[in-house]
């Protein structure tokens, strides 16, 4: 019985293994054909064959051999040739597709480190480049082998094979591991951002639809000098005197620094390297020589002095501070009812926290050992109180001497005191920020906005922004494995900041502090807080199919906002002239006006169906969610068209000394006219706003800027109508009597919408104190 080998060939019982067990050897092979041969003229019967012979395999020829006497097929009896059977057959190659692909891919992952690590030469490390093809000249891959070893000892000037060794200064980066944590280290904070403490942490994803090219690092500007850092690492100030890790960009110096260190690394090496050959020695090069010394650290430069420290406010006794602010956290179980409401009015329409997680540490009573946690807590309270009835989230003086009437506009003022007061003696300019102090910026400016001090919030916002960006919070990672908590609430808490700088600037008129090309981060994930840590690992962060998600309506506000943003840039700007869009000047304002319109209208059909207007369920939370984008919705429309509404047209002839603003001073260059867009997007609101406020609406700080906005356009349309009918008066000298004429029913009609406006700034009156400022 025969056997087929391992290279395809058919084994003999008879002397098999011996034969085969060397099968490569050229004295086994001519030993072979020798026994063969002997069979052959002995007319010893050898075992049947069931492969062709060596000269038709080669040949690619039918072969009869097996069938035939002795098993000399017919094609060598004619050529004269020796019917042997000794070659081994060689397996057949990958298919041509199979080839092709693993080309394709090592090309991208080429490009992937060049995104990576952008100028450098891998050579050292994985062999010179392979060129597609290279295998049909046999010369070409042998002479770049030989290329690439002359120049490495040619001369120091040719660095690159030493440029990305693993030096004693590495290049600064995010994207590298941590050099102080191993594969192996220990699980982040749950509360402190680690963006890459080893490969099992790393978080951040490559976005499938921009990738950034530029390499940004963090740096340690105290205690470890330029190393592999990781992004918002999160250190608490209370965690020590340092280090404290700086985000840097492509502008920054330090990667002058850092190139000028590694170069001279480089030479150093290439140096040691010409010596070690021109001396006979073999010693390799390809790590760093221990002879070479590291670069000398002095202390005095890389930590922050101890004067710097007690100017910051970090002498203050940290337990001792804590527990003052402790001493005005309100009852547990009040404490507990203002969470509770902050989750179910707040958090749905600012997506900030996630609530399992915050419940989590808060049932650990993180407050009583992080000062941020605590003041995070304060600012949950504060917004929590304008929806409770409790009188004990009056102001202490209030309630002390038993007024008769309470002024719930002062709902949550102690709290959000006490959150300023942390901000105050905590916040530092040289200690980076931990996400708990990101996450209360959003907070206190969402809480000014419904004071008069709603301006004060834009500045706060502005700071919170520059905050996240000294982490590097605006930044997406290059590669990753899979998303955590901390990452999806490191890119809630930006993202937030980011919907509150837009928003905010829309209404005080001022640009926004961070323009589109400043950011690359990814949206957050839209996956709800129940699904972000499971039982089943597998099933952590994946929405469940057909159940819609509550972060869709953030997403979908971050979009909106967007247009906003770009309409106070190109609109509102101060001098359009300076203002480029990649190589072109600012278009006309017909044509940008436009292509707001085309965004608006993508936008809209974007929404998804449980987000959709008017409502088709009962879900309150959804409810709000689209009554909110909706109103966003008609709020851009506003926006984009009030600026061309021909205010001077509107005064009545023969008035003077009546100064108008200087936007609408500017002739209109619109095809269509500007106002009647404008009076359309507010009736729109007023239905959405009766509709919501029937279900009950969450988002007051939003509709009182709406209100205000629509009352606006409005009452200035019902001026225009006034004029009109006055104009319509004079030209008819008897008019149709018991008919009311058009323009009356249109200011009748406008009247009864600025009704419902004003209803709704009645309803949020007594918990919003910036109602009785403008009413």
């Amino acid at each position: 019985m025969q056997h087929l080998g391992i290279h395809g060939t058919a084994e003999i019982n008879t002397n098999s293994q011996i034969g085969f067990k060397n099968l490569n050897s050229p004295s086994t092979s001519s030993t072979k054909r020798g026994e063969d041969l002997y069979n052959r003229t002995a007319g010893i019967k050898s075992s049947s064959r069931t492969r062709a012979c060596d000269n038709c395999r080669r040949r690619k020829t039918r072969c009869d051999g097996p069938r035939k006497a002795n098993n000399i097929c017919t094609n060598c009896l004619q050529n004269k040739k020796a019917c042997t059977y000794v070659e081994a057959s060689t397996p057949r190659g990958p298919p041509k597709s199979y080839v092709t692909g693993l080309e394709d891919k090592l090309e991208r992952m080429e490009e992937l480190l060049q995104r990576l690590r952008p100028g450098q030469d891998f050579s050292a490390e994985l062999g010179p480049p392979v060129i597609r093809d290279s295998w049909k000249d046999s010369e070409l891959l042998p002479a770049t082998s030989r290329s690439q070893s002359r120049l490495r000892a040619a001369s120091p000037s040719k660095l690159s094979p030493y440029l990305d060794q693993t030096t004693s200064v590495p290049m600064s980066s995010h994207l590298i591991l941590n050099p102080s944590s191993s594969s192996s280290s220990r699980a982040p904070s749950r509360h402190h951002r680690r963006r890459r403490d080893s490969i099992d942490n790393s978080t951040d994803y490559l976005s499938s639809q921009s990738d950034s090219s530029d390499v940004d690092e963090l740096v340690d500007n105290f205690e470890k000098g330029m190393q592999r850092l990781t992004l918002r690492s999160g250190r608490s100030q209370s965690q020590g005197d340092g280090p404290y890790d700086r985000f840097h960009g492509q502008s920054s110096y330090i990667k002058l620094v850092d190139v000028t260190r590694k170069l001279r690394q480089a030479h150093l090496m290439a140096q040691k390297e010409v010596f070690s050959n021109s001396s006979g020695s073999n010693e390799s090069t390809t790590s760093p020589s221990p002879e070479i010394p590291n670069a000398l650290r002095r202390l005095e430069f890389w930590r922050a002095p101890k004067w710097e420290l007690v100017y910051e406010g970090l002498h203050v006794d940290s337990p001792k501070f804590l527990n003052s602010v402790l001493e005005q956290f309100p009852k547990l179980g009040l404490a507990e009812e203002l969470i509770e409401h902050y989750f179910r009015h707040v958090n749905p329409q600012l997506c900030l926290l996630n609530k399992r997680i915050f419940h989590r540490q808060w049932r650990e009573r993180l407050y009583q050992r992080d000062i941020w946690f605590c003041a995070l807590s304060m600012c949950m309270f504060a917004l929590g109180s304008r929806w409770s009835n409790d009188s004990r989230v009056l102001a202490r003086d209030q309630t002390k001497h038993g007024t008769a009437e309470l002024d719930w506009t002062k709902a949550g003022w102690d709290y959000f005191n006490v959150a300023i007061s942390v901000h105050r003696a905590r916040r530092s300019l040289l200690c980076t920020a931990t996400l708990f102090e990101v996450q209360t910026f959003s907070l206190l400016a969402w809480f000014l906005r419904g004071t008069p001090d709603y301006a004060v919030g834009g500045t706060i916002v502005t700071v919170g922004i520059r905050k996240a960006q000294d982490v590097g919070a605006h930044r997406k990672a290059v590669y990753e494995r899979f998303p955590t908590a901390d990452e999806e609430l490191w890119k809630r808490a930006f993202w937030l900041l980011v919907i509150l700088d837009r928003t905010g600037s829309a209404s005080l008129g001022r640009p926004c502090s961070l323009g589109e090309e400043d950011y690359d981060l990814e949206l957050p994930l839209e996956v709800d807080d129940e699904y972000w840590e499971t039982e089943d690992p597998a099933l952590d962060f994946k929405q469940p199919d057909g159940l819609p998600s509550r972060v869709a309506a953030f997403n979908a506000w971050i979009g909106i906002t967007q247009i906003v943003g770009f309409t106070l840039r190109t609109l509102y700007a101060l001098d359009p002239g300076k203002i480029f869009l990649g190589r072109q000047i600012l278009p006309e304002p017909e044509i940008t006006v436009k292509q707001l319109n085309i965004a608006l209208d993508e936008w809209v059909n974007s929404l998804p169906e449980h987000l959709q207007w008017p409502i088709s369920t009962d879900d309150i939370i959804f409810s709000n969610q689209s009554a909110s984008l909706h109103l966003s919705y008609h709020f851009a429309y506003l926006l984009i068209y009030r600026t061309f509404i021909p205010f001077s047209q509107i005064l009545p002839s023969g008035i003077r000394g009546v100064r108008i603003p200087r936007s609408s001073q500017k002739p209109s260059s619109l095809s269509t006219p500007a106002l009647p867009i404008c009076v359309n997007s507010a009736k729109s609101c007023v239905q959405i706003i009766e509709e919501q406020m029937r279900r009950g609406f969450s988002n007051v700080a939003f509709l009182i800027t709406i209100c205000n906005v629509c009352s606006a356009i409005l009452i200035v349309h019902l001026w225009d109508l006034k004029a009109k009918e006055i104009k319509e008066r004079s030209t008819h000298v008897s008019p149709i009597e018991d008919v009311k004429p058009q323009h009356a029913l249109a200011i009748q009609s406008a009247k009864e919408d600025i009704d419902v406006f004003l209803k709704a700034l009645e309803w949020a009156k007594p918990r919003y104190p910036s109602v009785a400022q403008i009413m």
